[in-house]
């Protein structure tokens, strides 16, 4: 029987990874953006110095290689896997069947799914199922029972609230009749010693310990400790037969981690917030840049937000064809191109993103500093790396060296750190470094508080600054076309037409021409607007007049022209 369930339990393990990676692969990535693991003895000390910061630093060193493709999925289902292993050596010491532990794997794993439950619950919750099995495989009663109740204070100081799990679980284990006194009264004086301290911090007995402190915990979090606490309790009290029918206990034993396989893909779909993967997935292709790939993503389903649209237009921009693209996305209003603030961490990175593309630098260190203070852990990976940069343009070198000597105590971030450290009080290598001088150049020379006047002042201060920042151009024309301020983009096309960024007018551009001067054909010449445009406008009027008496005017319309400008002008609302 054993050598089945070995087999069954690694195909459950293999199951359990192969979900993880095809259905929350971004949900890694976002957790290990949002952390920021040091890996010196200095970081060591200041986690020793407080309450579970052993089990906070040792989880580290698993969440920075979150973001590898298909190796991040394997490490996030480690400590599953390693706990199930010992479960199923304590299970076995108290004569449980050995698939029940299934059950146990699929509700910690589940647990794990929610973006607020730290993954460090589930290291803990590894280190002390492995730490009550080695003193399970000890032989003498009295010393098994003076270790295990010397070890719940150094446990809860170094693990955090799991002890709870310890404590209750090593009683049930270890209680015996003959030594009663030291396998219940010693470890319940260590307790509590441990219930005084949690006195003064009530989440020190409950998985809220390993929750997101800005947020309420769920209640079936509580399952990840009370189904092994409970299975191993009732497997002390019931004894099972111990003639059993083979063929009846490989059906049983087939069904106990079948049930596994059901508790966790019944579970799923209610924790895993599909909405949120997909924000995941924007925000990681977003901090690696992979603009391609954004746009690849919505040719397949439809734009549902302006958080996605932002996005999209980002993308559209950093590919240099936003201005002719635009409107292929069904855009609505100026929130297309830069959302509504608001205080989720989520939006006030996308708005730090939009803002550093077009070049408004110290708008996107705000936002970006805003979006560091929602993160549990007060700073992350991406929140920093964009900190660096705009204090390098900006020219505050001591404080991006304050943020660069963070990023070089990291494994994985170091090199970038220590090669972003040229720049440090070296004005002219960031004037000639692509990204940076570029930013640099965009910066306004007008001395007042970001955004004071508005998006659409600000951008005017960055042409002003540098005419040739074509992202700036395309982000001003649009806002104007986009809330329909026709008059607006007539002083837009006064200004900037024939200057070096706006030579030819993009294929937005030329249709919000027409629109503006619709009885003007000079003047379309004037502004260079293509035959294939003249002749698209024309096909349009004539399916206008055609649709006239159609009360479903917007529909019959939509599949041919809801790529342009003419029909967002009459039908969508900005």
């Amino acid at each position: 029987m054993k050598w089945i369930d070995a087999g069954l339990g690694v195909l459950f393990g293999a199951l359990l990874w192969w979900r993880v990676d095809v259905s929350i692969p971004y949900q890694l990535c976002e957790w290990e953006q949002e952390g920021l693991f040091l890996t010196d003895w200095r970081a060591l000390g200041e986690a020793l110095a407080v309450l579970g910061g052993f089990g906070d630093w040792l989880s580290g060193w698993g969440m920075q290689f979150f973001a590898v493709p298909h190796w991040g999925a394997g490490v996030f289902v480690l400590p599953v896997c390693l706990g199930m292993l010992c479960t199923m050596f304590l299970f076995r010491k108290a004569g449980i069947s050995i698939g029940r532990v299934a059950v146990v794997g699929a509700v910690q794993l589940l647990s794990q799914y929610d973006f607020d439950y730290q993954w460090t619950g589930s290291v803990c919750l590894l280190l002390v199922m492995a730490l009550l099995s080695f003193f399970a495989w000890l032989s003498d009663g009295r010393v098994k029972a003076l270790c295990f109740a010397g070890s719940i204070p150094v446990v809860f100081y170094l693990l955090g609230s799991v002890v709870t799990v310890y404590a209750v679980g090593g009683m049930v284990l270890f209680f015996s009749r003959r030594n009663w006194g030291l396998t219940f009264l010693l470890p319940a004086v260590c307790c509590l010693f441990v219930f005084v301290w949690a006195f003064f911090l009530p989440r020190a007995f409950s998985p809220a310990f390993y929750y997101n402190s800005f947020m309420e915990m769920p209640l079936y979090h509580w399952l990840v400790w009370g189904v092994p606490l409970l299975l191993l309790g009732w497997g002390r009290l019931y004894k099972r037969p111990t003639a059993v029918c083979l063929r009846r206990s490989m059906i049983i034993t087939v069904l106990l981690w079948g049930m596994g396989v059901g508790v966790f893909f019944g579970g799923e779909r209610f924790v895993r917030k599909d909405s949120n993967q997909l924000l995941f997935q924007l925000n990681h292709y977003a901090f690696t840049e992979r603009w391609e790939e954004i746009l690849e993503l919505f040719s397949r389903r439809p734009l549902t937000n302006q958080v996605y649209m932002n996005y999209v237009n980002m993308a559209l921009a950093h590919k240099g064809v936003l201005g002719d693209y635009a409107f292929r996305f069904q855009p609505y209003g100026t929130g297309a191109l830069l959302v509504n603030s608001n205080n989720t961490g989520a939006v006030r990175m996308v708005m730090s993103d939009v803002f550093y593309t077009v070049g408004c630098v110290a708008e996107a260190q705000q936002h970006a500093f805003e979006a560091q203070m929602t993160l549990q852990e007060g700073c992350g990976v991406q929140t920093m790396i964009r900190l660096v940069k705009t204090n390098l343009i900006l020219g505050h070198y001591a404080v991006a060296d304050k943020y660069l000597s963070l990023l070089e105590r990291t494994l994985l971030y170091r090199k970038w750190a220590r090669e972003y450290r040229r720049f440090l009080y070296n004005d002219e290598a960031v004037e000639a470094d692509a990204e940076l001088g570029e930013k640099r150049r965009s910066l306004s020379g007008k001395n007042r508080f970001a955004m004071f006047y508005g998006w659409l002042p600000e951008l005017e201060d960055i042409l002003e600054a540098n005419p040739q920042n074509g992202k700036a151009m395309s982000y001003l024309g649009l806002s104007y076309l986009l809330t329909k301020d026709m008059e607006g983009f007539r002083r837009f096309l006064d200004k900037y037409y024939g200057t070096d960024c706006l030579k030819t007018l993009p294929l937005a551009f030329q249709q919000g021409v027409v629109a503006l001067y619709q009885q003007e054909k000079d003047r379309w010449e004037e502004y260079g607007v293509s035959p294939e445009v003249r002749k698209q406008y024309e096909s349009y009027q004539e399916a206008l007049y055609r649709t006239r008496n159609n009360r479903n005017r917007k529909a019959a319309l939509a599949p041919y022209f809801k790529n342009t400008y003419w029909f967002y002008l009459m039908f969508v609302q900005g």
